[in-house]
């Protein structure tokens, strides 16, 4: 009777052990999947601020150019301020640049 209840002691602390290996394998694969998973959040995050600064920087490209078009081309009065020439060129090179996919 004593060698069965050692036995089933020992069944026990057995089956007791696996649990606890198995627990910390979940655990540990848990922290992996936590770890990838913030390895991509800071990727998608660099991503969209590198987008954003391209976004500026294109953008600042579209004033200067807007600036350099509305300079090079005839001002009569008849058109409004040179302020308001710029700003119609800016919206002309920013709808060329939608029509051709890049804005």
């Amino acid at each position: 009777m004593e060698i069965i209840a050692i036995v089933i002691s020992l069944a026990s602390l057995i089956v007791s052990i696996r649990a606890i290996r198995v627990s910390k394998d979940i655990a540990k694969m848990q922290l992996e999947y936590e770890e990838k998973a913030e390895k991509r959040r800071e990727e998608k995050e660099k991503l969209a601020e590198e987008k954003r600064k391209r976004e500026k920087r294109q953008e600042q490209l579209d004033w200067q150019e807007a600036e350099r078009r509305a300079h090079a081309s005839p001002f009569p009065i008849t058109e409004g301020t040179m302020k308001d020439r710029i700003e119609e060129e800016y919206r002309i090179i920013r709808s060329e640049r939608i029509l051709r996919g890049r804005g």
